[in-house]
């Protein structure tokens, strides 16, 4: 079966009407964005249903969503709230794998927790001299320039 070919060309097809509504509505979004995700979620509710069994190709598409919603999120949030970007992209990947596998691991769950609670400590503390400077590390985590 040529499965790749056909979620490629569903996702070719659908941003190619989303580029069109885009243009009549004027409205900003990503056609990339939402070709990528109308087709995962299709793909969801079909393998949900026992009609879709391609697991590996279901979780690179919510991937590639997860890793779009967050450079989204780390072009548009205020830059002291960049510290938060490792919880927030591992609870995403989280969501990403409870949907694919509905297996809620509670140990996942904590570190989450853990992680959340040093990230806000961390964003407490950002202007205080001893913690600045891995709170600047931690901000600009994703900049390429130093």
């Amino acid at each position: 079966m040529k499965l790749m070919f056909y979620i490629f060309l569903a996702i070719s097809l659908v941003f190619i009407a989303s580029l069109t509504l885009k243009s009549i509505t004027k409205k900003p979004l990503c056609s990339l964005c939402v070709a990528v995700a109308s087709v995962w979620l299709v793909l969801l509710f079909l393998y949900k249903t026992d009609q879709f069994s391609n697991t590996l190709i279901l979780g690179l598409l919510i991937g590639q969503s997860i890793t779009g919603i967050f450079y989204f999120a780390y072009r548009k949030l205020p830059k002291a709230l960049r510290i938060f970007s490792l919880p927030f992209f591992l609870s995403m990947t989280a969501v990403g794998y409870i949907l694919i596998t509905n297996d809620i691991e509670l140990s996942v769950f904590g570190l989450l927790t853990v992680l959340w609670l040093l990230a806000w400590t961390g964003f407490i503390y950002a202007s205080d001299p001893g913690k600045a400077k891995i709170a600047k590390a931690i901000t600009n985590c994703c900049d390429e320039d130093l």
